[in-house]
Parts: C-alpha cells; structure tokens; sequence
C-alpha cells in the first residue's frame, strides 16, 4: 500500500508538464486522509517530495514548536539529489538562537527570503544560520491548529535563489494545512488511544478489586470461586492433580476477644502474608475464604510436596509472635484434598473434601496438618 502510494505521487510529479500542482495537491491530500498512525511520518515526506518535485526546491521541512514557543525540532524532511539533511542536527533550538525568525513565525506566521541581503541587521542570527548551511533563499509558512501557532512547512534552496511569488507562498500553505490537518487527527487518534488504555486498566482495576479481600488483600471468596472453577476443569481435561489447603487459625475467636478487633485485624493480616510467601508457584491462588478462614488452590502438587508445605505453613504461622509481627502466639489447622479429578467432581465436592480435612485436624487437638490423598 505505502509503496502504491509513493508511486501514484511520483508519477503525477514526473510529468512535470502536463501536471498542475492542484492535482499534485489531490494526490498527497488523499494519502494523508487515508494514512494510519503508524504510516504518518512516511506519507508527510512523500508530500515534501512532491513540494519539491521538478527539482524546485532542495530541500523541504517540517518543525514542530514546543507548548511555549520557547524552542523548536525538525520533524520531518525531504531532500533533493546532492543535498545533504540538517533534521538530527535541528533539534530542541532555542529561540535565543534566532530571536528574528521566531519572532517573525509567531506575529505573521510566514517567513520569505528571496535573497540574503534582504534580510535586517536584527536577523544576524538567522543569516548566520543560513550561511552556514549554504542555503541561498528560503520560505517558511506556518501551521496553524485551533488559531495557535503548533510549527511551519519550510523549503531551502541551496547555492542557488530565487524570486518567491504569491503563487510559491500559497502552495506552501496548502500543503501546510494537509500536513496540520493530518497532524491534529492523528494527534485526536493518539489520544483516544491513550483514553482508552486508560479505561481498560481502570476496568481491570475494578475487576481486580472486585476479586480482592479488603483487609488482606488475597483473593476474595468471588475470585476463589472462579479460579476453583477454572482449575478444576484444567485438572479434569488433563488429567492432572490438583490440590486444595484450608487453613484455619485456631481459637480465633478468643484471641480477637482478648486483644481486639485491631489487634485481630493484624493477625489476619500476617497469615495472610505468610500464606502469600509460601505459594508462590505459577497458577497458584491463596483466598481468604472466611473470616479466619484461608484457601489455597495449587495445580500439580503432589501429596509429598503438599505435606511439606503445609508443614512450613505451620511453623511459619507458629513464629509470628516470636518475630514480633502479631501481639500473642497463634497456631492454625491445615486440612488438605489432593486428587486426580475426573468429570463427576465439582466444586462442592472439593469443598466438602478439604473442608473435612481441616476438621479432622482440628480433632487431633489443631495445630496440625491432615492430608487427604484421593
């Protein structure tokens, strides 16, 4: 498609006789119109080309101005044969530099230079400039979005003059306006985009929230739900293992009686913590599931595996006091169902299974673990 483009805005600029600027004009305009995003930078250079087609100019330009008018780059650029490109060396210049041109861009918005020599004492800086890069005449026409002044279309001609005339100055400014035009549209595109980026971290945000517990920022009973389902149906399709912990801290109850809610709160908090450190694996989830209540879905852990977790729950939960994270010991009981699922499980059976597991630690006098292989 690019390369379609650039060889229909060849071909209108090669016949150089019979061709008008207008339907020069039409062709860049329709490219413009129709370019992507993505495609902007190369379609604005094919437009410089085709102002510069028939060996008219030596070199044609985009500059963009910063929010200030305090310094301008060079954005875009098209070259002729045996011109050298100035666009990496243009970049960020202060208005300091040349304080004629940019007072001259901001109150009329157009720069003509036929020759050197017409320029006044007070563009010293500008000439010098010119000199340097051995550009002879000159014309830069700006670019206007909203009435503010965003940057200019130039061209150079160097070693070389010539007389501008009105007719000059008006095809620069019809190509001035595609380019602006193009620009402010892909800037409105890059900003929806940008909107719209924002929205769906929002929503994922939101949703995010929606699964997490308030007070210990685990998966929520909602979130557990869907990922039981989730990994309950990646066991049944692969045969795979899946294996479920519930833990309970023991004697709850008494201990948020005797200390406090906030002091409750905490403890929550710090099992919650050491759960989160423990199960780390890929595709494992550690839910709070009640109020003192705590499950972890572990795909592809075997029984062995599961065991000694549950064990380093244990004694992780154990040394909370003693390193000072909860205001009196706590202990808590694990139960654990671990099974190769087939199509007749479901959720409520997994539940029922782990959750009798957790009951039977707690008949063993709690502070324990039980497994339940299946």
């Amino acid at each position: 498609m690019l390369q379609s483009a650039e060889n229909k805005i060849k071909s209108v600029a090669s016949n150089d006789a019979s061709a008008s600027f207008g339907m020069l004009i039409s062709a860049i305009s329709a490219q413009l119109i129709n370019c992507s995003v993505e495609d902007t930078q190369l379609y604005i250079e094919q437009a410089l080309a085709a102002l510069g087609h028939g060996d008219r100019k030596d070199r044609c330009y985009v500059f963009l101005f910063n929010d200030d008018h305090s310094a301008m780059s060079n954005t875009h650029e098209w070259t002729n044969s045996g011109i050298s490109s100035h666009k990496d060396e243009l970049q960020d210049i202060p208005a300091a530099a040349m304080p004629w041109f940019f007072e001259q861009m901001l109150s009329t918005g157009l720069v003509v230079v036929s020759q050197l020599s017409d320029l006044p004492p007070e563009a010293k800086g500008f000439r010098a400039e010119l000199e340097h890069e051995r550009i002879k005449s000159m014309m830069s026409v700006g670019m206007y979005l909203e009435k503010k002044l965003i940057g200019f279309v130039g061209c150079d001609l160097v070693n070389r003059q010539c007389a501008w005339t009105d007719s000059d100055v008006h095809q620069m400014r019809l190509v001035a306006d595609m380019i602006t035009n193009t620009i402010a549209r892909h800037n409105t595109e890059t900003r929806l985009r940008a909107a719209e980026a924002d929205l769906r971290e929002a929503n994922e945000r939101l949703e995010q929230l929606a699964r997490e517990d308030g007070l210990t920022g685990l998966v929520n009973r909602r979130g557990l739900d869907h990922a039981l389902e989730q990994e309950l149906s990646r066991a049944v399709r692969n045969q795979s293992r899946l294996t479920l912990f519930m833990v309970d801290v023991d004697h709850f109850k008494a201990f948020n009686d005797r200390r406090g809610h906030v002091a409750g709160d905490a403890a929550l908090r710090a099992v919650a913590a050491v759960l989160a450190s423990t199960f780390q694996r890929s595709a494992e989830v550690v839910a709070r599931y009640g109020g003192d209540e705590f499950l972890i879905v572990s795909p592809e852990l075997d029984p062995k595996e599961a065991t000694e977790q549950a064990q380093r729950v244990l004694r992780r939960i154990r040394q909370l006091n003693e390193k000072q994270l909860i205001s009196q010991p706590i202990t808590s009981s694990i139960g654990v169902a671990t099974l190769i699922p087939d199509r007749s499980y479901d959720v409520d059976m997994l539940m029922q299974m782990v959750d009798k597991a957790v009951y039977q630690a707690k008949d063993r006098g709690r502070n324990c673990e039980v497994i339940q292989a299946y």
